[in-house]
């Protein structure tokens, strides 16, 4: 079924591909060009205590954290982006003053003062989406894949600026654009757990021959660790559940101590719903072989689903785009935990919605929205740190 409502998306999407997304301020989205000079981010330090709490979330959200000379898509941030073609922009709201931000360059746009501290009544950060800078071969998934994409980068901001931080969606952003905002407290918070989360190298795997796991046996220790850090944080979009809400199942495969099957988790944790071998039926599902992606041999494949129609028919266009920003934040906090965990963890949308709906025993009206393959990476990835040495992590 998601592949009818992926291609609904685009008409109920108010700017469709191809089109420039503008921001509120009526400045255009960058599509991949630089704002002027513009204003550097440290410069948000003056507005008081608060300040250098701000710059150091938005650094670490936002910013490259690593470059790989050995990958295609070699330029890495704390949320991950199809192509790294980075498909969400973020606008930051300094109670009426609005400047786009350059996560490159970590400037704002525009070279007027900023506003006196003392007008500054809210601060946030305001998300739009460009997903026309996929190729045109992406069809309607590139709507799909940028609302996935942009519930990532409003858990990331959550995670850094916790426990400050608190995102609200929107929907398809309507006449403004803005399909998420994160809106942080005026208030020295210190950072908590979060700040190793985001620090941590998150990473989707080297895969020299095929992305595969290391077929040693995971220690039960580090799935409970991954289901147990992986829990939305107070202030992400994927905390707060409600009709329709996200169900998550996983297919675990050579973890010591747990019977290989189907778990889906509950409150008190994660309760087996099938044994048997999970990861070679959604290896079937899977758009590539086990030769270029080896599903079948991942130490868990992590399955998001939702009752999408009901979704739409309870709230209306918006309610899809929502599922989908939901979905990314929870696979953020999920990517995040696998981070800190030494694993890697991918998402992916590349599968046939039926076979996967069935192979992890989905109800009727529910559908199959995201997928993650974790595992233990068979070898440790080459890369440059891009990461300021001296901000604090």
């Amino acid at each position: 079924m998601t592949n009818l409502v992926d291609t609904a998306l685009a008409a109920a999407y108010a700017h469709g591909p191809g089109k420039s997304v503008r921001v509120p301020n009526g400045t255009p989205s960058p599509g991949g060009a630089r704002p002027g000079r513009g204003i550097d981010l440290a410069e948000l330090a003056d507005l008081g205590p608060f300040g250098p709490a701000l710059v150091r979330a938005l650094s670490a959200a936002l910013a490259p954290q690593r470059w790989e000379p050995w990958n295609p898509y070699n330029d890495h941030r704390a949320y991950p982006s199809p192509r790294c073609a980075y498909l969400t922009d973020a606008t930051l709201r300094l109670g009426e003053d609005r400047r786009l931000l350059d996560p490159v360059r970590l400037v704002l746009a525009g070279e007027r003062p900023l506003p006196d501290p003392s007008s500054v009544d809210s601060v946030g950060v305001e998300l739009t989406v460009a997903p026309h800078r996929l190729p045109a071969g992406y069809g309607a998934l590139r709507d799909a894949l940028a609302f996935l994409e942009a519930g990532h980068l409003a858990a990331a901001l959550v995670e850094a600026g916790a426990p400050a931080a608190t995102a609200v969606l929107r929907g398809a952003g309507g006449a403004s654009g803005v399909v998420a905002q994160v809106a942080f407290r005026m208030d020295p918070a210190p950072a908590g757990r979060s700040r190793g989360r985001v620090g941590a190298v998150r990473s989707s795997a080297l895969a020299p021959r095929g992305l595969s796991a290391d077929p040693r046996p995971l220690p039960a220790e580090v799935l409970r660790r991954l289901i147990a850090d992986g829990r939305p944080p107070a202030g992400s979009p994927a905390a707060r559940s409600g009709p329709g809400g996200l169900r998550h199942r996983l297919a675990v495969r050579g973890v010591t101590g747990c019977a290989d099957g189907l778990y889906e988790l509950r409150e008190g944790g994660p309760v087996l719903r099938a044994a048997g071998p999970i990861t070679e039926y959604l290896q079937a599902a899977f758009g590539f072989g086990p030769a270029d992606v080896d599903v079948s041999g991942m130490n868990v494949v992590w399955v998001s689903t939702a009752e999408v129609a009901a979704v739409v028919r309870d709230r209306g266009p918006d309610g899809y785009p929502n599922v989908l920003m939901t979905a990314g934040a929870a696979a953020q906090h999920v990517c995040s935990a696998a981070a800190g965990a030494g694993l890697f963890c991918r998402p992916v949308r590349s599968y046939a919605e039926g076979a996967v709906e069935a192979a992890v025993r989905a109800e009727p009206g529910e559908d199959v929205v995201y997928m993650l393959l974790i595992g233990r990476p068979r070898v440790p990835d080459f890369c440059y740190d891009l990461t300021d040495p001296e901000q604090p992590r």
